[in-house]
C-alpha cells in the first residue's frame, strides 16, 4: 500500500501535468511551474524510497525546463533522474545510461560541453561498483567528448577511473587498450611522466591476461615516443618483456620489485604488476609464442632486441 508521502508526491505530479497543457482559463501550458511541482514531487518520492517515480518525477521537470529552453536547469534535473535510476528496484543500466546522455545533450545545449561530459563520469561513480560494463561506457563517452573538445587536459582522473573499472571488470585487454588511448590523451596534453605510466600500464595489463606477444607488439609500436622512450617505465617494460621471453619467474618478479616506477601506477596497476606472472597462464607456453624455442634450458639473452 502507497505511504502518506506516495501519494501526496503523485497528486503533486499529477498536478504538475496540469500546467504541461493549456484550459479553459488559462491560455497555455505554464512550463515554469510545471517543472517546480515535478522537483517537489520527485523530492517526496525520493524521501519514501521510491527512486523510479523519482526519476520520473524529474525527467518531466527536465522536459517542461527544454520547453521554457532552459536547458541547463534540465541537465540538472536529469542528473538527478539518473542518480534516481541508479538507485532504482529493479536497477536497468539501460535507463542510467539514456538518463546520463539526456543530461549531457542538455549540457550541450546551454553551451557547457565539458560539463556534460563530467556530468556521464559522475554517473559512471553512482554505479562503478555494481555495473562496471554501463560504467565503463559512460566514462568513454565522458572521454571522447572531452578529447572532441580539445580538452585532454581535464581527462586525466576519468581515464584513470576507466582503467581501474575494466580492472575489476577482469576486462584486461579493454585495459589495456583504455591506457594506450590514455598516453595519446597525455600526449596531446603534454603530460609525459602519466604518458610512461600509461604505456607500462597496457603492457602489465596485456602481461596479465596471458597475451605476452601483444605486449611485446605494444612495447615495439611506443618504445621510441617522445616521453617514453627515456623512461624508467620503458626500461622496467623492456627487463619485464625479456624475464617473460625467458620463461623465468625470478626475473619477472626481479624487475617488479627492483623497479622504482612500478609502485608509482594507479594502485589498481601496481598491485596488478605484482601478481605478475599470472599463474593461470603457463609461462613456458608464453615464452614461446613469443618468439623463443627451448625455453625450458635455454634462457634468452637478456640483451635480445624487443624492438
Amino acid at each position: 500500500m502507497p505511504s502518506t508521502n506516495e501519494i501526496n508526491a503523485k497528486n503533486l505530479r499529477k498536478k504538475a501535468d496540469g500546467y504541461m497543457k493549456p484550459t479553459l482559463t488559462r491560455w497555455k501550458p505554464d512550463f515554469e511551474r510545471a517543472a517546480e511541482l515535478y522537483e517537489e514531487a520527485a523530492r517526496v518520492f525520493r524521501a519514501s524510497s521510491a527512486h523510479a517515480d523519482a526519476a520520473d518525477a524529474e525527467e518531466r521537470s527536465a522536459r517542461a525546463c527544454e520547453l521554457e529552453e532552459n536547458h541547463w536547469h534540465a541537465a540538472k534535473a536529469y542528473e538527478r533522474a539518473t542518480e534516481a535510476y541508479a538507485k532504482a528496484t529493479p536497477y536497468d543500466g539501460a535507463a542510467v545510461l539514456a538518463s546520463a546522455e539526456r543530461a549531457r545533450e542538455a549540457y550541450t545545449r546551454s553551451d557547457r560541453a565539458q560539463a556534460g561530459a563530467e556530468s556521464l563520469s559522475r554517473a559512471a561513480r553512482l554505479i562503478e561498483d555494481s555495473d562496471m560494463k554501463t560504467a565503463a561506457a559512460l566514462l568513454r563517452l565522458c572521454l571522447e567528448d572531452l578529447e572532441e573538445d580539445g580538452k585532454d587536459v581535464y581527462a586525466s582522473e576519468h581515464h584513470r577511473r576507466l582503467g581501474a573499472v575494466l580492472l575489476r571488470a577482469e576486462l584486461y585487454q579493454d585495459a589495456a587498450t583504455a591506457c594506450l588511448k590514455y598516453a595519446e590523451s597525455c600526449s596531446r596534453a603534454g603530460q609525459m611522466n602519466s604518458l610512461a605510466k600509461a604505456y607500462l600500464s597496457a603492457i602489465v595489463a596485456l602481461l596479465y591476461d596471458g597475451d605476452g606477444s601483444g605486449a611485446q607488439s605494444t612495447f615495439s609500436d611506443v618504445h621510441e615516443v617522445p616521453g617514453f622512450e627515456n623512461s624508467e617505465e620503458r626500461d622496467t617494460a623492456y627487463l619485464l618483456l625479456n624475464a617473460y621471453r625467458d620463461g623465468s619467474v625470478d626475473k619477472i618478479k626481479n624487475a617488479i620489485s627492483t623497479s622504482s616506477c612500478v609502485r608509482f601506477l594507479d594502485v589498481s596497476f601496481s598491485r596488478l604488476a605484482a601478481k605478475l606472472p599470472n599463474p593461470a597462464h603457463e609461462l613456458g607456453a608464453l615464452a614461446v609464442k613469443m618468439g623463443v624455442e627451448g625455453v625450458d634450458g635455454d634462457a634468452t639473452d637478456e640483451d635480445d632486441d624487443l624492438t
